[in-house]
């Protein structure tokens, strides 16, 4: 049950903290509020993937955390969750962003998840 209750939380802390970067972007002035132009800047694509990553490694980390000794499994689990959510969004995207930052987004997902988690679990048993 932790292991899934794990997953489940590692996927709502990366929604929440992905809208709110987001969100903080636009309200700095970084991304445009308009969703249907085409985004090429790459500043705003930069900090979107810098904070994918970090985003991945939390939430991958909390799950570890959660799920306790049998961690690996769960943070598999969210990897593919984020890739099969992050599939949906980007195709939904597709041509308003350049192909490379798709790419990159998507093929940081899972590596990043299993890397934050192997730090959380790494944690628990130095702890």
């Amino acid at each position: 049950m932790k292991q899934i209750l794990g997953v489940v939380i590692g996927f709502i802390l990366w929604s929440v903290l992905w809208l709110s970067l987001n969100q903080l972007l636009l309200a700095l002035g970084i991304m445009s509020p308009t969703v249907t132009e085409p985004l090429t800047n790459s500043t705003p694509l930069l900090v979107l993937l810098v904070g994918s990553v970090l985003i991945s490694l939390t939430s991958g980390y909390v799950t570890a955390r959660i799920a306790g000794l049998a961690w690996a499994l769960p943070a598999v689990a969210l990897g593919v969750l984020l890739l099969a959510t992050g599939v949906f969004v980007q195709l939904k995207l597709w041509y308003l962003i350049p192909l490379w930052y798709h790419l990159a987004f998507l093929l940081l997902l899972i590596p990043m998840t299993l890397l934050g988690a192997r730090v959380g679990a790494g944690s628990r048993s130095r702890a």
